[in-house]
């Protein structure tokens, strides 16, 4: 995709996402971060809350005093239309600019791409939401740029595989995305299943017609069905198959994809999701980090919060607290600060999380040692930039229009 089409987008987006010090030149030049989200696409109705979360941190920051002594934190936000090549492109494009760090993209796909960018930059990449298994290697162990605030689906392929089994599924399929998303998460859930697997169907994200893939998938007869899709495409999965003359009656087991609001709207009418059942990270814990994000983000933006909307906050959180840690823009200073304002390790007596950067920036300039505890849940990065979590069991009722979590997985019994 040439740069021509994709280069408004940056600018655009760099003349409205700046938040606070109207001047922010007045203490020298702002520190410009790449925030990276899908606007439109597949993903579009996700990314817009995920950017006023970004905002909503560096919003705090600014109000704080700024970093670096009083320097402004300038927000370059882009569209990746949910479109790796997209990714790729402004993900290129704001290395460029000279951000010191990007947080970034949505899907794992357009995340693989932009991590080429910014490892060869050698500037810190944190995506709240890129859950592939590839990313875990795509860089050396402690020598990595590149982060996440949200766990690998190695683990939540485990808690899809353990769903089959106890509602005594006897004919699983794997109808799932045909991407770096999908295709590792299929391998998992088959490595872990102890149900027999009877079909795994691939799809393209934005495939036009789903009716020769759902006549495969009917002609398989599952009787319970493991759907790694995005929000768009499951939607459309789902309306499709219970516009089939005669499916069989499966359960439907779903991944943190198409847990979005909006399913059932972009599915056409709730009653063709109710009762699908799925899997995903808790990110939206019952803890006051998570309370005190919520509020803020609720109070500023009068809306309610979104998902992966507290990861999103954590993710910028942290590189705003890792710059002032290390004391100037060097990628690799920023990158080796994020792993000592994220871990407890006993020299900091109290953990900073939502609404509280202020004061954590306060005790990094006085020598103090910060833990910064996260909206979504534990951001303690290992070796590979990884964390973990515990993960849920939900279920859409369409009665309320909501999902309904039905129980809980501690990530102690997944590894």
């Amino acid at each position: 995709m040439k740069a021509s089409r994709v280069l408004p987008l940056v600018v655009a987006a760099a003349l409205t996402a700046s938040c606070g010090d109207p001047d922010p030149g007045i203490r020298g030049e702002p520190i410009r971060i790449g925030v990276i989200v899908s606007l439109t696409g597949g993903l579009g109705t996700i990314g817009p809350h995920l950017a006023k979360s970004a905002q909503l941190a560096a919003r705090e920051v600014n109000a704080a005093g700024g970093l670096l002594g009083g320097r402004h934190v300038e927000l370059i936000i882009v569209d990746d239309q949910t479109e790796p090549e997209v990714a790729e492109v402004v993900g290129g494009q704001l290395v460029e600019q000279g951000v010191v760090g990007v947080v970034g993209s949505l899907a794992s796909g357009a995340t693989l791409l932009v991590q080429e960018h910014t490892s060869a930059a050698q500037i810190p990449q944190i995506s709240c939401c890129s859950t592939s298994p590839d990313l875990t290697n795509v860089q050396p162990e402690n020598d990595r740029y590149f982060f996440r605030t949200v766990p690998s689906d190695l683990l939540q392929a485990i808690v899809v595989a353990r769903q089959a089994e106890e509602n005594s599924c006897e004919r699983l399929a794997i109808l799932h995305l045909n991407d770096s998303y999908g295709n590792p998460f299929r391998d998992a859930i088959e490595a872990n299943a102890t149900v027999p697997i009877v079909a795994r169907i691939a799809f393209l994200p934005g495939q036009g017609d789903y009716t020769p893939l759902l006549n495969e998938l009917a002609a398989a007869n599952p009787d319970c069905v493991a759907l790694v899709a995005f929000v768009e495409e499951g939607a459309r999965i789902l309306s499709g198959w219970a516009s089939l003359p005669s499916p069989p009656d499966v359960r439907w087991i779903g991944t943190d994809g198409i847990k979005s609001s909006s399913l059932p709207t972009l599915a056409g009418s709730a009653d063709f999701v109710d009762g699908v059942t799925g899997t995903a990270p808790i990110v939206e814990p019952v803890t006051p980090t998570f309370n005190a994000y919520a509020a803020l983000y609720e109070t500023t933006y009068s809306e309610p919060v979104g998902i992966y909307g507290g990861s999103q906050y954590d993710a910028m959180a942290l590189l705003l607290l890792a710059i002032e840690q290390a004391g100037s823009e060097d990628g690799t200073a920023i990158r080796d600060a994020l792993f000592e304002v994220s871990r407890p390790d006993g020299t900091s007596d109290r953990a900073f999380g939502p609404g509280e950067l202020g004061l954590a920036l306060q005790r990094i300039r006085n020598g103090a040692a910060i833990n910064y505890e996260g909206a979504a849940g534990p951001v303690n990065f290992d070796g590979f930039g990884n964390v973990i979590s515990d993960y849920e069991i939900w279920r859409f009722d369409a009665a309320t229009r909501s999902f309904v979590r039905t129980s809980t997985v501690s990530a102690s019994t997944l590894q």
